[in-house]
């Protein structure tokens, strides 16, 4: 079998990865460790359903898969182990389903080695990925201003309603967008308007190189599609993994929390100032929550009192509804996005 490691690209030592992590907001793969539990065959199994995802649903996969992995796994156990039978009996419910959650989650594995591999052997690879840091980290900027209502209402519909999957269009449009109300944001936005242009530069570098290499159209490039079948399985993982999180609520209650841990990802947004982390330190590790259109307080408690030590605090339980209105924000913009409600704004 066809290692995807040399000796002469072996991943940094971890005190660098982590450095390089947070200084650069990249989310680096730790190609040992998924080589560990990555499955060719179980990305075989999950392969169609992770291409008949609808394209305005996939989300980008920001994740540590092998943590993840290993969460999943108590997961499924603690959900299944014993109340396979209790929670058979839920509406929309695939029991056998749930069980492979953790081989869905090693065909990601596998998605992501693929990923990377064409990362490394593409010549633009470098720059396209540093494209993809500037656009993740111009949306947050853009998400946040649109949010404090500092855009006109035009301009906020494009940031939530149209935004573009092509990552450098996705660029381009960004850009735009900040030169256009530099005003408004001026003293305001953690992206100069050096940084700006400096973007522009990169997506032009990359769309130069695209060019030479005859593979001028992203989808036309195994790179890209690698990038989409690793952010395709991600996003199933997500969906069906939010399923074993309402039957676990259902079991629970509000100590879910414990025995469905929220699916882990490392910070991917923002850049560090150098110094801002000690040499050597590992990268911190944020938690998704399962989005549930289920608030906890509405779920029968089972196997527990109120005074149980697990409780849920009550800024974790404000948390999770804080979820549960962007995922329903999220969902209402899809929908007026595809014409099937009307935009407010017109």
């Amino acid at each position: 079998m066809r290692r995807w490691i040399t000796p002469d690209n072996l991943p940094p030592m971890r005190a660098d990865a982590a450095k390089g992590a947070e200084s650069a907001g990249a989310v680096r793969v730790d190609t040992l460790a998924l080589e560990g539990i990555s499955s060719q065959s179980a990305y075989e199994a999950f392969l169609s359903a992770a291409k008949a995802l609808e394209p305005g649903f996939i989300e980008e996969c920001c994740a540590d898969i092998v943590l993840a992995y290993h969460g999943v796994s108590h997961a499924v156990e603690q959900v299944l182990g014993g109340g396979a039978q209790s929670v058979s009996g839920l509406p929309h419910v695939d029991v056998g389903e749930l069980s492979l959650l953790p081989r869905l989650v090693q065909g990601l594995a596998f998605a992501a080695l693929r990923a990377e591999r064409e990362r490394e052997a593409a010549s633009f690879g470098s720059l396209f990925e540093r494209a993809q840091q500037e656009r993740r980290r111009l949306r947050k900027a853009a998400d946040a201003f649109a949010e404090s209502h500092l855009l006109p209402d035009a301009d906020i519909d494009e940031v939530w309603l149209h935004a573009r999957q092509d990552v450098l269009e996705d660029c381009l449009s960004l850009v735009a967008l900040f030169r256009r109300n530099a005003a408004r944001i001026a003293g305001r936005s953690p992206v100069t308007p050096g940084e700006v242009d400096a973007v522009e530069q990169l997506v032009g570098q990359v769309r130069m190189v695209l060019g030479q290499s005859g593979s001028a159209r992203q989808e036309e490039n195994a790179l890209f599609r690698a990038i989409e079948m690793r952010d395709r399985f991600w996003t199933l993982l997500n969906q069906r993994y939010d399923v074993l999180w309402r039957c676990g609520a259902w079991i629970y209650g509000r100590a879910v929390v414990d025995r469905v841990p929220p699916l882990p990802v490392r910070p991917a947004l923002v850049r560090r100032e150098p110094g801002g982390v000690a040499d050597g330190a590992a990268p911190r590790v944020d938690m998704v929550v399962p989005r549930s259109m289920s608030t906890p307080g509405l779920v029968p408690v089972r196997g527990g009192s109120p005074s149980s030590p697990s409780r849920t605090p009550e800024r974790a339980v404000s948390r999770h509804l804080d979820e549960i209105q962007r995922e329903m924000d999220r969902k209402t913009r899809f929908l007026v996005r595809i014409g099937a409600l009307p935009s407010a704004r017109r």
